[in-house]
């Protein structure tokens, strides 16, 4: 009985050294300094970041701040404070937020299921209450906890399983498959992302890159910008595989990066943004593929032009006394707001003039509503309600001491503060509880109420950015929402949250961006199966894992692992295949011999040290040991169009590989082309008039290699920028560089169009179609 009063002693003496410390950074409920007998607590560290701690039992299933606690919900006092000294050594730790509230509401969980000190309970009753426990990972920091300030028997090891039970490696073969291409995005859901962004960030107009006349309209500051937030960031995941909640809302207001050196005698150019790192992985050039760069970089153009009133205030409300030049930044108010306020630049301005200049008033009488003895208002009361005073004035003309009228469901409360003001809540929040305020008052709450997201942290808490160089700096105008204030500032953090529930149905009453733009509820994505969809695509490319880790920002590649989905009965299927065929091995050897023999001339012919790589129909002249491969296709011969593929002349198997594909997108041609909607939508018709032109080069390249006329064992390069083919004869180091004849892909879109208005196949479609070959 003295050993375990020895442990009770010792919580008792360590609960007293933490409790002679006063509580820095933590409020109540009430926004009051907390005591240790509050039940919810708020936590705001050096960096402004807030955390929610609560000390209830489980009577409560989901706790919140604003919850009325009684004494029914408290904890046994020993326990309370003693989850309360856990967490004061918890909040010191050089962990993410996240991670400390885990761990506080894990050891809370165990407590409230021991209901007893843990150091008068045996070890069968532990052991019980962690067998109680769902989730239980992180409770032997709480565990060890004890031991290290001796407030547990060493003795006392409970089990605590910290596996899920429902890992891949523990599922038959075929669930294993199921679940791991489960974390993979669906084909219809990428290519419905894809018509959307379409819509959304409309190209420019000709090829002039500055020509942005088409998105004038929609890069207004009251314009919602929900749709061109979720394209981007959908667009930057399928660019590089990045953490999206923990990377890509922290990403700087820039535009797409190249660099271009001299390797092997050419040049090659690599595309990169400027990207912060996480779990450990320090800051750096983020790699992007070729392929996704001219869209990538129209939506990063179109969301630095859309989010630069959201810097603005950002810049204001750090430093009101600031220039207005360098608060406009980059924004360039309209004509008719600088007429109208004729600010000088070089001073300082009203948050309300300034709103004024960011176009926030656009479209309404731009006037506020005053009190009755405001100089130069105007009385627009309603004579059938004369006990209803309403004076306006111009917001060009207010004072700083102008005293504005806030009302329930008044337009004029509504375009100040985006709410109804149909609560006292609502007040307290926007109007600092007052139905009548200054315009220099309604400033500095406005501005105090901002502060918190000026440093904006990411959902972790891990890492930040400051809001007025931060690329998706948005109001809640912008976002929209219940409330649409367009002076707050969207949190960072909220970001990728927000990303999240726009992809995914997660209640009847609200639209997913695939519901808003027509397509069916079913239509889902979640966020990080874009990079687990990144990294499996590069995996099966045969890009090494070392190499993938160094794409991700990872810095080992165990963590690769988890993002590539072959599991173990997809490698036996493969072995299977292998081990099994029914021919001989000499035959198999023979199919390849040109390839392979072709591919040994090449490296002679370059003096090559580096290993050249064998794929499906040829082989590749990238050295990917030192250059990712970034090439993507829709085509189902992967390699066919790359400029770094190399073909044989008369490679039998290549060639048997190819006309199989060129069947399968000339099917996909007529099946796109038989879509309810192909005469209207302009993302059809851009899909149309690439595959087309994709799928006639394919044909070419196929009568290439297959005609007689050339020398068997000529290696055969397409290039589809040039459009053009080239066939080397390695032994005499010659190039033949032939342009090609293609039909016009506008000619054979109209052509399809006219067919399908027609329902039927008439001579223009025979012939664009014909060029291709019957199925």
């Amino acid at each position: 009985m003295s050993q375990i009063n020895r442990y009770i002693d010792n919580q008792r003496a360590y609960v007293a050294k933490k409790k002679a410390q006063p509580l820095i950074g933590f409020t109540n409920a009430q926004g009051e300094q907390a005591s240790w007998e509050d039940i919810a607590v708020t936590f705001t560290d050096s960096d402004n970041r807030t955390q929610n701690i609560y000390f209830c039992n489980l009577n409560r299933k989901k706790p919140q701040i604003g919850t009325s606690f009684t004494d029914e919900d408290r904890l046994a006092p020993e326990m309370h404070e003693l989850l309360f000294t856990y967490t004061l050594d918890i909040l010191k730790e050089n962990i993410c937020t996240g991670k400390k509230r885990d761990k506080i509401t894990s050891a809370r969980v165990f407590l409230c299921h021991l209901n007893e000190n843990i150091a008068t309970a045996t070890l069968e009753k532990i052991q019980h209450a962690i067998d109680s426990m769902t989730y239980k990972t992180l409770l032997p920091s709480f565990i060890n906890w004890l031991h290290h300030h001796k407030m547990l028997a060493k003795s006392c090891q409970p089990y605590i399983n910290t596996t899920n039970k429902e890992t891949i490696r523990n599922k038959s073969g075929d669930d294993a498959l199921d679940a791991e291409q489960n974390k993979l995005p669906s084909e219809a859901a990428l290519l419905a992302l894809g018509a959307i962004f379409y819509d959304v960030i409309p190209p420019y107009l000709g090829d002039d890159k500055e020509n942005i006349k088409a998105w004038q309209p929609l890069i207004l500051s009251k314009q919602e910008q929900r749709d061109s937030f979720i394209c981007t960031m959908a667009a930057l995941g399928m660019a590089s595989p990045n953490r999206v909640g923990a990377e890509q809302v922290l990403l700087t207001v820039q535009r797409i990066k190249a660099h271009t050196q001299v390797v092997d005698g050419q040049e090659k150019t690599v595309h990169y943004l400027h990207w912060r790192g996480s779990k450990g992985y320090k800051d750096y050039a983020n790699h992007i593929n070729a392929e996704m760069v001219d869209s990538l970089d129209r939506a990063l153009h179109y969301t630095i032009l859309a989010t630069e009133p959201a810097r603005a205030l950002a810049r204001f409300y750090q430093k009101p006394n600031r220039p207005l030049k360098e608060v406009l930044g980059e924004f360039t108010p309209s004509y008719e707001n600088i007429a109208l306020l004729k600010p000088s630049m070089s001073k300082s301005t009203n948050l309300l003039h300034l709103g004024l200049l960011l176009g926030f008033f656009d479209g309404s009488d731009k006037c506020v509503r005053v009190t009755p003895d405001t100089k130069r208002a105007t009385d627009k009361t309603d004579v059938r309600n004369p006990h209803q005073p309403r004076f306006i004035k111009p917001i060009a003309q207010l004072e700083p001491f102008d005293t504005l009228v806030f009302k329930n469901k008044c337009p004029y409360a509504f375009a100040l503060t985006g709410c109804l003001l149909s609560e006292q809540s609502q007040y307290d929040n926007y109007t600092a509880g007052k139905a009548e305020l200054t315009v220099a008052e309604f400033q500095n709450h406005t501005i105090e109420m901002n502060q918190s997201h000026l440093k904006g942290y990411n959902s972790a808490q891990t890492k930040h950015v400051g809001f007025e160089k931060a690329l998706f700096a948005y109001t809640q105008k912008q976002l929209g929402g219940r409330v649409i204030h367009p002076f707050f500032l969207v949190p960072i953090s909220s970001l990728s949250g927000f990303f999240s529930d726009e992809l995914i149905k997660r209640a009847k009453n609200r639209l997913t961006l695939f519901e808003r733009h027509g397509f069916s509820s079913s239509f889902l994505l979640k966020p990080h199966q874009l990079r687990h969809w990144q990294n499996d695509l590069l995996a099966k490319k045969g890009l090494p894992h070392h190499l993938i880790s160094m794409l991700s920002g990872r810095k080992s590649a165990e963590q690769t692992l988890t993002y590539i989905h072959t599991t173990d009965a997809q490698n036996a299927s493969v072995i299977g295949d292998i081990s099994y065929s029914n021919e001989l091995e000499s035959d198999v050897e023979n199919k390849l011999k040109l390839r392979i023999a072709t591919m040994d001339q090449f490296n002679k012919a370059i003096d090559n040290e580096t290993p050249t790589f064998v794929h499906e129909t040829g082989f590749c002249d990238q050295n990917l040991a030192l250059s990712p491969c970034t090439y993507m296709s829709e085509f189902e011969t992967q390699c066919a169009l790359c400029s770094s593929s190399c073909h044989v002349t008369h490679d039998s198997e290549a060639i048997d590989l190819l006309q199989k594909d060129l069947k399968v997108q000339t099917h996909n041609l007529e099946r796109v082309q038989a879509s309810i909607n192909f005469e209207t939508s302009e993302a059809q018709h851009k899909w149309y008039r690439t595959h087309y032109r994709n799928t006639c080069m394919l044909k070419k390249l196929i009568e290439v290699l297959s005609d007689e006329a050339i020398e068997e064992g000529r290696m055969v390069r397409l290039l589809a920028g040039s459009n053009s083919i080239r066939i080397t004869n390695l032994e005499t180091q010659t190039v033949e560089d032939t342009e090609l004849a293609l039909p016009d892909a506008e000619q054979a879109l109209q052509a399809a169009i006219e067919a399908k208005n027609d329902n039927k196949r008439d001579e223009a479609t025979d012939k664009f179609l014909g060029f291709l070959g019957s199925l």
